[in-house]
């Protein structure tokens, strides 16, 4: 299962989501693209924005993959009737996939750091690192 991180999303949100990126989902034999289970969830938000929801954000998990998904298919100039769609959602999801990639960056400097071996030291030298005096 892939890592997800949430995002709030307003109800025009969720319908630009459903306009661009519609046309990115596959329906071959394969595994299904990106596109179709992050349309899948933003359909279950417009549900309950249609539901009557008296909250105007929603919480949406998206992994990474649909991250990139949002940033390919929304454009930053975007307008939902007289609402400023593009920008603002954009700006969320770049939030998340920086947080990803810190993570990735940050997990990858402490597998290197635990994985390297301890510095050799003389007779009589410390080595900091490890607290050990030789």
């Amino acid at each position: 299962m892939e890592l997800m991180k949430v995002v709030q999303l307003s109800e025009a949100d969720c319908w630009a989501i459903d306009y661009l990126v519609r046309h990115t989902w596959k329906d071959d034999d394969g595994p299904p693209g990106v596109g179709k289970g992050l349309l899948v969830k933003v359909f279950s938000l417009l549900k309950e924005f249609e539901a009557g929801s008296k909250s105007p954000t929603l919480p949406l998990a998206l992994t990474e993959r649909e991250c990139w998904c949002i940033d390919f298919n929304i454009r930053h100039d975007l307008n939902m009737g007289h609402e400023p769609v593009g920008k603002r959602l954009l700006l969320q999801v770049f939030g998340l996939i920086l947080e990803f990639q810190n993570e990735r960056v940050t997990e990858h400097g402490l597998r290197r750091l635990t994985w390297l071996p301890p510095k050799s030291v003389g007779p009589g030298e410390s080595n900091v690192e490890d607290g050990n005096t030789r």
